[in-house]
């Protein structure tokens, strides 16, 4: 699957997925990435922070977050060994295309997000609920009510008029396009220059738009990039980290080494060791 757009897979019964995320921080961490889902995170325990569109945000626990649909966000941690505990909802578009046409919505610090709240948090126990006295129907059903009142509330109270919503700047498509670059090629020797060329732009000004877009410099993107790939040659014992580094694009070790502390605060060696244990 290339991380530059994220296929989501609903669940059984429902318009979207529900994933109940329990985890150290080191795994909570992730590159810059679409999806068409709208998306909502509430944090249980931990502090995440997340860039929505190249703008930071810190979401404490009892928070969400919310993403309009294709929209580039990214997760990462400050504690690389802290627990953080939240529920993911991706809700799908195309659901809620039936009821209205111009579905982008705009969530603040109002009575909506208090809604949005109240009906994420009955989520989380649905989801935390013990389903054994129950049937796998019986809790869809409960789910799916849950979603239709998150589905009126955006529609009702979240909805921009059409006039007011903003068509989509040129560097997030540009972004987007080096992304999927990145995605394909991360083996290969890239350079500023090289996709600079490819999307049709001076150096200067990729470089200037993709960390609007993604908060981010396009080297640690492509760097992130290597390292996501880069962890399943880890499971291989018989791979060392310089074999590691060099199949998955790195110029050296050092640069392999210093994205895993980066992101992980752990070396690569000491990752493999968590992988395993995981």
């Amino acid at each position: 699957m290339n991380y530059h757009y994220e296929w989501v897979k609903y669940d059984k019964n429902i318009p979207g997925r529900i994933l109940m995320q329990d985890k150290p921080g080191w795994r909570c961490n992730t590159t810059p990435h679409w999806h068409p889902e709208l998306e909502f995170v509430y944090m249980i325990e931990g502090t995440l922070q997340v860039c929505i569109d190249g703008t930071e945000q810190m979401i404490q626990s009892g928070e969400f977050y919310f993403c309009n649909t294709k929209v580039i966000h990214s997760t990462a941690t400050l504690d690389s060994t802290a627990h953080y505990k939240y529920i993911v909802l991706q809700l799908s578009h195309d659901f809620l295309l039936r009821f209205y046409d111009d579905c982008i919505f705009s969530i603040h610090r109002n009575t909506a997000y208090d809604k949005l709240k109240t009906q994420l948090q009955h989520l989380v126990c649905l989801s935390e609920h013990d389903t054994s006295q129950y049937s796998y129907n019986f809790i869809d059903i409960e789910k799916n009510k849950v979603l239709l009142e998150i589905c009126q509330i955006l529609l009702e109270e979240c909805v921009l008029s059409s006039t007011n919503i903003l068509k989509e700047p040129n560097f997030t498509g540009y972004a987007r396009n080096v992304m999927e670059y990145v995605c394909e090629h991360y083996t290969q020797k890239l350079s500023l220059q090289s996709l600079a060329e490819i999307v049709g732009l001076s150096p200067q000004y990729l470089s200037k738009y993709f960390r609007k877009a993604t908060n981010m410099c396009l080297t640690r993107y492509i760097n992130l990039i290597r390292r996501e790939h880069s962890n399943k040659f880890l499971l291989n014992k018989n791979m060392n980290i310089s074999d590691v580094a060099l199949s998955n694009g790195f110029p050296d070790v050092k640069t392999y080494v210093r994205t895993c502390k980066s992101v992980y605060g752990m070396t690569p060696s000491a990752l493999r060791k968590e992988l395993f244990s995981s």
